[in-house]
């Protein structure tokens, strides 16, 4: 659980920190906001994911039901 967390948050910061750069460089004028806001979004996408891997019922509509039928032997 955890390496997939791991490796989701470097995934998702880099691609973040790319789409920042290039937005930075063609787009905003070379200003450095770009940059921290699309990392961020990054990092927040990967947090989420990970808090729904470690934490299902965080998922908002998901009812967990317990099984109410007994089994006669």
């Amino acid at each position: 659980m955890w390496d997939f967390c791991i490796s989701n948050l470097l995934v998702k910061t880099g691609i973040g920190l790319s789409v920042g750069i290039v937005a930075s460089a063609l787009i905003f004028k070379r200003k450095s906001w770009p940059i921290a806001l699309s990392t961020g979004f990054g990092i927040g996408v990967s947090y989420a994911e990970c808090q729904k891997t470690f934490n299902p019922t965080a998922i908002p509509g998901v009812k967990i039901i317990k099984n109410s039928s007994s089994t006669s032997g």
